[in-house]
């Protein structure tokens, strides 16, 4: 059996969607991981496998394929010389890169950043069982505007963005934050009157079965990157039948073109209408509850209808198999 080594982002972190590809696939794959060692590091060496000790703890040497979770960061020294055995996955438009032994694109804006040159078109799914909507018990009667994601990355603009929110009336902010910037504390977000936070959730089908529980409170979802990117958790909100504010281009333009939640375009990178324009998206939301419950459902019917795993996972497999094979060339 061929033998894969994934190489995810970060030490301990598995990206769940990883663990369903695992699931589907392991009957004709040899899949290992390859953490690479946590922070702080004192030098890019100390990250990479150098080929005496290895921070992944895998010898990449031993493996036919090579899966990173990074376009960007193989952990790997020097890379080059296991490009022809990578199989390279691109989240986001802006960085492609041909020299590798198969690549696949997880949307149509980065597909479009292809042009001609060869590639797979690649999705995740949803687990619909796990993410379902379902009835909560309420503590108060305010209008709750969730967050989930990754704060680490500048373009998800949370102070500008969504902290403003709290001025709206009978607003009730829910942040579930995978990691803080040292001036983004969650302290500072409590004085500003958020009141939820849970640490260290990894994106993608959660590792944390109980995590739709967070969803299921949330009245609406916001996910506001100014980039395009792969919006997990914009499905995973629609599937909990929450209706979604975004500024994803890609799929979560799809989500709102077919009825789930209110799209606003990002393109020309003014932060104050954006700003403004979410603020009277969440009102709209918060003074027409026969919105949302309509929004909820076709959120949750246009997943079902399109991002379940059986839906894409054989393009998964050709995708694994076709760089297995171009590994030989």
């Amino acid at each position: 059996m061929k033998k894969i080594l994934i190489i995810p982002a970060r030490k301990h972190s598995l990206e769940a969607y990883t663990e369903y590809l695992i699931r589907y696939l392991s009957d004709e794959f040899y899949f290992e991981m390859g953490y690479p060692p946590e922070p702080p590091y004192h030098n890019i060496r100390e990250r990479v496998w150098t080929g005496q000790t290895s921070p992944l703890e895998k010898n990449p040497d031993e493996f036919d394929l090579i899966y990173p979770h990074f376009t960007t960061h193989f952990f790997l020294d020097p890379a080059e010389k296991y490009f022809h055995k990578i199989a390279l996955v691109f989240l986001e438009p802006g960085s492609y890169q041909a020299d590798k032994a198969v690549i696949g694109a997880t949307s149509e804006p980065v597909e479009k950043d292809f042009g001609d040159n060869p590639y797979h078109s690649l999705r995740f799914g949803v687990d619909t069982n796990l993410f379902a909507p379902y009835p909560m018990v309420r503590i108060d009667d305010k209008f709750h505007v969730g967050f989930v994601g990754n704060l680490e990355t500048p373009r998800r603009y949370l102070k500008e963005l969504v902290i403003p929110l709290i001025s709206v009336g009978n607003v009730r902010l829910m942040l579930f934050p995978t990691g803080w910037f040292k001036h983004i504390r969650a302290d500072e977000i409590e004085r500003c009157g958020g009141q939820d936070f849970v640490d260290s959730i990894v994106e993608g089908d959660k590792w944390w079965s109980g995590f739709p529980n967070c969803y299921n409170q949330m009245d609406v979802f916001i996910r506001c990157d100014i980039d395009a990117g792969y919006q997990f958790t914009v499905l995973e909100a629609a599937s909990c039948g929450v209706p979604v504010i975004t500024t994803d281009i890609g799929i979560g333009k799809e989500l709102c073109d077919a009825g789930g939640g209110i799209f606003i375009d990002p393109t020309d990178r003014d932060l104050d209408r954006i700003r403004e324009e979410i603020r009277k998206a969440v009102i709209q939301l918060r003074d027409n509850k026969s919105q949302r419950e309509e929004m909820g459902k076709k959120g949750r019917f246009f997943v079902e209808r399109n991002y379940t795993w059986d839906r894409h996972i054989d393009k998964w497999r050709k995708f694994f198999h076709d760089g297995l094979k171009n590994t030989k060339n």
